[in-house]
């Protein structure tokens, strides 16, 4: 792990873990969670329907992979280049979800002071993880 830079070892391997963890853990187990502070308040809803509950579960199934990547081949597989294919992917995912978050509510998304608690979770933690995974693969 010599050419890995000691933060993004840190960070990749059990910072960002932990986060998807979190993801998981609400998106299969605490939907209710997940829509306060996952979901754009402008469409949130009180009650999960049956659409709902499986997008929310498909969704956790994703993390769930992102999860396994993380925690298993990054950790057998120390390379420089299979970290960088690694984090780009997961790097289209966190942009993603981000326009997910803008396509909801565009206005919303932009108006940074009227973000509730909830969106400062969610799209805070994407933009910081979209950040550092940006920056280890400019090489910064």
């Amino acid at each position: 792990m010599a050419n890995i830079p000691p933060f993004y070892r840190i960070f990749f391997l059990y910072i960002d873990p932990l986060i998807c963890l979190s993801g998981i853990y609400v998106l299969f187990f605490d939907h209710a969670t997940y829509i306060a502070n996952g979901v754009p308040h402008a469409i949130s809803v009180d009650v999960v329907d049956p659409l709902a509950h499986f997008l929310l579960v498909g969704l956790g199934s994703y993390a769930l992979c992102i999860f396994g990547i993380q925690i298993l081949l990054l950790r057998q597989f120390p390379d420089l280049k299979i970290w960088k294919i690694v984090m780009f992917s997961i790097l289209l995912t966190d942009l993603g979800l981000l326009y997910g978050v803008y396509a909801a509510d565009p206005r919303g998304f932009w108006d940074i002071g009227g973000w509730t608690s909830g969106d400062w979770t969610n799209n805070g933690i994407l933009f910081t993880v979209a950040t550092i995974r940006s920056l280890f693969l400019l090489t910064v």
